[in-house]
């Protein structure tokens, strides 16, 4: 289980996934998916979440801190649709450090900001996901969800082409955390037009410099 002073910020997270169904706009994307991407959702509840919707999907669940892993390792180990995965995504494969927020470590991120002032570091390793889609062979990904503190930039500009246009549904949590990235935003966006038919923006209801961009191709 986790410290007692995350509890109540899990708890909060568990009731944002099930109860207020934050992510309810994915449900028909996820019902009729076959391949889903989770990429970087502390303990496991957004895959969790989709399981309940869909038994038959195969879940690729990323996530790079031991003890949270291995809290969704013990929750869903008995699922052998999903495919656990105890890295993140970034834009070069490599072993790492990020910056673990001691309160609420759903905002642990690679990068300091006013969501992580207080932290630990810790060791971790990062794939790409172009290693990840050609090692597995993946011919297609009906949904990603993306939430991984502002190195969703860095991760989705070193996609190739050709494995970009094998996502069909993409829900991306963008952290604009300083002024630089808002060129980093601009690029992204560009990138997601020329790939995706509908593309909407979603603010965040508690801070403006997040938001939730979710993109199709149907």
């Amino acid at each position: 289980m986790v410290k007692n002073s995350e509890d109540k910020y899990e708890k909060a997270l568990y009731y944002e996934i099930f109860n207020k169904e934050e992510y309810g706009f994915l449900k028909p994307n996820i019902q009729t998916a076959k391949t889903i991407f989770d990429i970087g959702w502390h303990v496991g509840f957004f895959s969790q979440w989709c399981r309940d919707l869909n038994k038959s999907a195969t879940i690729y669940y990323f996530e790079p801190v031991t003890s949270l892993y291995n809290q969704a390792l013990t929750r869903l180990w008995d699922d052998k649709a999903i495919i656990f995965s105890n890295y993140w995504i970034a834009a070069k494969t490599n072993p790492s450090t990020i910056l673990l927020n001691n309160e609420k470590s759903m905002q642990s991120s690679k990068y300091q900001s006013f969501l992580n002032p207080n932290w630990t570091p810790e060791k971790v390793n990062f794939k790409t996901l172009n290693e990840v889609i050609e090692s597995n062979n993946i011919s297609s990904i009906d949904v990603m969800k993306m939430d991984i503190e502002w190195m969703e930039f860095e991760s989705l500009n070193a996609l190739s082409q050709e494995n970009r246009e094998k996502i069909k549904c993409i829900a991306i949590e963008v952290h604009l955390l300083n002024d630089n990235l808002e060129t980093e935003r601009k690029g992204l966006s560009l990138k997601l037009s020329q790939e995706f038919t509908n593309i909407t923006i979603f603010p965040s209801p508690y801070n403006d410099k997040i938001f939730l961009t979710y993109a199709t191709k149907f």
